[in-house]
């Protein structure tokens, strides 16, 4: 049966596709960006494509909780309706409406005689299970980075928090997953409309767990891409990507993001940096025409916001500002993107710049190709014209180490 992932936003989509290729490098993995339209684009990408593997983005980490849940109630409709077994992918540091989100899932998948796996822990991001709580290496999300997020704050690490109603609520430990009669485990506790949430410290644990959860066609995964981790039986060698000019661009005020900005800033000679200024925005035609002279001198292009100013102290007019320079950002992208005559590989940090710029685009889905950064994937563009020689990757801001941008450009 053919798998459909909900992900809240466009980054965690392209990032579980790319996992789920790493052992399934044959697969057509397929995602769908967030539109006005989601119906009618679904039945399209299925009419003109056959996926192995469906990622739908709600886009609804940072709006609020009632259009969260009525999008996300639509789309699992949408899978069910066509056929596919289903996932929900959520942050795995907790964060966006989980609550409203995961009623909203469960509410639908409940009704077709699903239960659920709830295995949220990354391990390869230092993001793990334990005791039922979610852990960014040895801090409780609450009580790290990820609880001072700018606009879409963890504010709870206990997993069975994020499920309402009454709904029978299962806890596995470690040694309950390690334990070789897990799929056995799993089959007595999957009754309909039950949760089983998991521990989990490895890889291997993720495996374990996704490997046991798929053997029982009743069971719907909840969990971040690291439940679709698994052993390829083979080793598998990505083909290199070509590219000419390298763009990476990016909104994202991350510590992670601003290392590897700084890495690539301090490490790569051939290369431009545009800061922009939050207070002051400049045209968007400034910013392409200072890549497009970057590109005209062999030289790859960082556009970057300007991190050090000081955010409003409200939750609302810092998602109206972020949103201002998302699209501005957006636009810039899909104009220069739009003009390429040699092969360009555009870099998206963040998934609220990832999903702009598909809607500034008119991008029908994205075909993912190869995984070419920890949590993101290289993808191409289906839709619209004149994109033949871009590659697209994106990658949630919080991935990667320091030099996770810096290599790029020696390829």
């Amino acid at each position: 049966m053919r798998l459909a992932i909900i992900a809240d936003d466009l980054t965690g989509a392209v990032d579980s596709a790319a996992a789920y290729r790493a052992f399934n490098p044959g697969a057509n993995c397929l995602v769908i960006p967030w539109s006005i339209e989601p119906v009618q684009r679904g039945d399209q990408v299925l009419a003109d494509h056959v996926p192995d593997l469906l990622c739908i983005s709600t886009d609804s980490r940072n709006i609020n909780a009632t259009t969260a849940a009525n999008r996300v109630s639509l789309a699992t409709d949408w899978a069910l309706i066509n056929g596919f077994r289903l996932m929900k992918k959520v942050d795995s540091l907790m964060r966006g409406n989980l609550t409203s989100e995961l009623d909203a899932f469960m509410s639908e998948a409940t009704t077709a005689g699903c239960s659920f796996l709830f295995a949220p822990a990354l391990p390869n991001q230092g993001r793990v299970t334990a005791g039922g709580h979610q852990y960014h290496g040895s801090q409780l999300i609450t009580e790290s980075e990820a609880a001072t997020d700018p606009l879409a704050p963890a504010s709870n690490s206990e997993l069975k928090s994020f499920i309402s109603g009454e709904r029978p609520i299962h806890q596995l430990d470690l040694e309950q997953v390690r334990d070789p009669s897990l799929a056995e485990l799993l089959q007595r506790l999957s009754t309909r409309g039950a949760v089983i949430i998991a521990d989990a410290a490895t890889d291997d644990d993720m495996v374990r767990l996704r490997r046991a959860a798929l053997n029982l066609p009743q069971v719907a995964l909840i969990g971040s891409s690291g439940i679709l981790t698994d052993i390829p039986a083979l080793p598998q060698v990505a083909a290199p990507l070509i590219f000419t000019n390298l763009l990476i661009i990016t909104a994202s005020r991350r510590k992670e993001v601003k290392d590897q900005l700084r890495h690539f800033a301090e490490h790569v000679e051939s290369s431009r940096s545009i800061w922009v200024d939050p207070d002051d925005l400049p045209a968007a035609t400034t910013i392409c025409e200072s890549i497009r002279t970057a590109f005209a001198d062999g030289s790859s292009c960082l556009v970057a916001i300007e991190s050090s100013t000081i955010l409003d102290p409200d939750l609302q007019q810092r998602r109206l500002q972020a949103a201002e320079i998302v699209n501005l950002l957006a636009n810039c992208l899909q104009a220069v993107c739009a003009n390429q005559n040699v092969p360009l590989l555009a870099v998206i940090l963040g998934g609220d710049l990832a999903q702009a710029f598909c809607a500034s685009a008119g991008i029908e889905a994205l075909s993912v190709q190869e995984s070419s950064l920890k949590g993101g994937a290289a993808s191409k563009v289906l839709g619209p014209k004149g994109f033949q020689d871009v590659s697209i990757l994106m990658r949630s801001g919080g991935f990667g180490d320091a030099d996770a941008l810096s290599y790029l450009a020696e390829k």
